[in-house]
């Protein structure tokens, strides 16, 4: 992931090559993350409200952000049992986006990959042309794991 769209909605908000060997059917496997940020979202499956009634489909969603880092252990578990393990990587909290941000719809103010983006990505409105923002928000360019730049 190497950027933030404010204006789109869900992970279309985030600008990043799509990981086309990470996908539902398969068993097992590994994938190399390159250095930058990885953003792994599982979207439950259409038949969570009925296969589990107590849960809504959103809280089905894996989300698990991470960077690259020699030696460290990202992991990730889901309501199907199913548990994501991602080696030579850290995990990153996601944050509430702060309420403050009422530049967006409510559905989009609750997606935690918008959340990401905003949190990662020097975005404090969303703006009326659209554009991408490539500029990591000052407190993460300190961030080891992060020690990358996009600038456009």
């Amino acid at each position: 992931m190497y950027g933030f769209k404010p204006w789109e909605h869900c992970d279309d908000c985030l600008v990043a090559n799509i990981a086309t060997a990470i996908h539902p059917a398969m068993k097992d496997g590994t994938f190399e993350l390159e250095d930058r940020l990885f953003y792994l979202c599982g979207v439950g499956h259409e038949l969570s409200e009925r296969l589990h009634p107590d849960l809504i489909r959103r809280m089905t969603n894996v989300h698990r952000a991470v960077c690259p880092r020699k030696g460290s252990v990202a992991a990730i578990g889901s309501v199907y049992g199913v548990t994501f393990l991602i080696k030579d990587a850290q995990a990153i909290a996601i944050e509430t986006l702060p309420q403050t941000f009422a530049d967006c719809l409510r559905s989009t103010r609750s997606a935690r990959c918008f959340s990401f983006g905003y949190q990662m990505f020097d975005a404090d409105a969303v703006g009326e042309t659209p554009g991408i923002v490539y500029q990591l928000r000052n407190r993460w360019k300190s961030t080891p794991c992060l020690a990358f730049t996009h600038s456009e």
